[in-house]
């Protein structure tokens, strides 16, 4: 895939026109028109759908400019990566952080970032599981993210749980419910998940808990991090989600309902994790600590 068309691509879904993308690409419409069709013919599906006004994202477009959001700043990250170590000017700690957590965790990256001097931290964004596979590659120093269920390879410090909220259509249920709602009352409304890439976590965990309520839960969409779950309910979808509180953004109290669940599950965890073989980092390890100290 052409990073060249995923840019475009970007740009055209941020403006909202492709004749406002040509001004600030500084090209014409037809060549980005061009490029613009010539993606969704790889990809085999319309990615936009025009209007006189401009152009909306479908779903699957949606879907296209979050990955291309990640590949796009990937490629960046790793090129200023390659120019700092070419120049030596400062040591890079490559963090990974998993959609999970990413509100949870920016507190405790502006600690990294006060008191690692002479640190230069790069930020990775992505699934649990794509951050393990890095984190097993040496691609990443660290990782933030759902405790790992195969950690024998791993040193991990567990963290506080993350409270777990229901996030739930207004479309759904015009009043909120007056304390909180029955884990088992949840489980029967039409439900967006957060699932993994790979391997079993929180969508499994899910899952069986309701199953064991005697709750065969109505799924209708899987999506891999809480920004996606919250942008397809905004999109109008009447449906409901379990997620970690941290992760809801205020603005989604205008269209749904951000509700405490009866009983409260424990399925968030998030978890400071690196490879046990790679080399102990004290400095490193005591800002975790203190921060986790302060936070309790």
């Amino acid at each position: 895939m052409d990073l060249k068309r995923l840019r475009y691509f970007c740009v055209i879904v941020e403006q909202g026109s492709i004749s406002k993308a040509s001004r600030i690409l500084n090209i014409s419409q037809p060549p980005l028109s061009k490029r613009l069709q010539e993606l969704e013919e790889e990809v085999g599906t319309p990615l936009v759908s025009r209007n006189g006004s401009g152009i909306t994202t479908t779903e699957a477009g949606m879907v296209l400019y979050l990955r291309a959001c990640d590949i796009l700043r990937n490629v960046e990250e790793a090129r200023s990566e390659a120019i700092f170590v070419a120049n030596n000017k400062k040591e890079i700690l490559r963090i990974g952080i998993s959609y999970l957590f990413q509100r949870h965790f920016s507190p405790l990256i502006s600690e990294f970032y006060q008191k690692l001097e002479g640190v230069k931290i790069e930020t990775i964004v992505a699934d649990s599981s794509t951050l393990e596979s890095m984190l097993d590659k040496k691609r990443i120093d660290i990782g933030l993210f759902q405790q790992p269920k195969m950690a024998s390879s791993y040193e991990c410090i567990s963290m506080q749980p993350v409270k777990a909220v229901a996030v739930v259509s207004k479309k759904l249920l015009p009043a909120p419910p007056k304390d909180h709602i029955l884990l088992s009352e949840l489980g029967q409304l039409p439900l967006i998940l957060i699932r993994r890439i790979n391997g079993e976590g929180t969508f499994e965990y899910i899952n069986n808990q309701l199953l064991r309520l005697g709750v065969r839960p109505n799924i209708i969409i899987s999506a891999n991090e809480p920004r996606m779950v919250c942008e397809l309910i905004a999109s109008g979808i009447a449906a409901a989600s379990m997620m970690p509180a941290c992760e809801v953004p205020p603005q989604a109290l205008e269209y749904c309902h951000i509700v405490d669940i009866y009983p409260t599950p424990n399925i968030f965890f998030p978890t400071f994790v690196k490879l046990a073989a790679a080399p102990h980092q004290p400095e490193l390890l005591n800002i975790l600590l203190h921060y986790q100290d302060q936070n309790i």
